[in-house]
């Protein structure tokens, strides 16, 4: 008996691995931008830190010298806020980019591996009828050997 070759199961394994190097991207697009929620959290933590400070400072009084280089470093904390929240929105972009990519592979590969399946099942059904024929041509062949020496032995 034959068995079953799909004569696409190279495309189908390529789909396969289009399909995992996917998930890879998406996995890695998802930590770096955990990583960068993680470093907005802390200038976000750095910044009302040092607003707070600047605060009790001016309450207590504080020389003027002292307030300015506080104000540079919330300012520069600002800034790096704002690079910060750039980076996200783009990591955010590659995020929604990596998943449709991903959600384009599997369906790929969905569509080779449903073809696979449906012409596994055409062969699976050619072999039963190839194999019904064979017992159908055995039964005939007895039929007329024992129909033949009911005959001889009549006649």
């Amino acid at each position: 008996m034959t068995q079953f070759n799909f004569r696409f199961q190279k495309i189908l394994e390529l789909k396969e691995n289009e399909k995992g190097v996917a998930q890879v991207q998406m996995a890695d697009a998802i930590k770096k931008e955990q990583a960068g929620h993680q470093k907005s959290m802390e200038i976000t933590d750095k910044l009302s830190e040092a607003e707070h400070l600047k605060r009790e400072k001016q309450l207590v009084g504080t020389n003027i010298a002292e307030l300015r280089m506080l104000e540079m470093y919330i300012n520069q904390l600002q800034e790096q806020s704002t690079v910060t929240n750039r980076e996200l929105e783009f990591l955010q972009g590659n995020v929604s980019r990596t998943q449709n990519q991903l959600q384009q592979k599997a369906q790929e590969e969905k569509t080779w591996g449903n073809l696979k399946e449906q012409e596994l099942g055409k062969f699976q059904e050619e072999k039963k009828v190839e194999e019904q024929n064979f017992f159908d041509e055995l039964a005939s062949a007895r039929f007329y050997r024992q129909s033949k020496a009911s005959i001889a032995e009549r006649g």
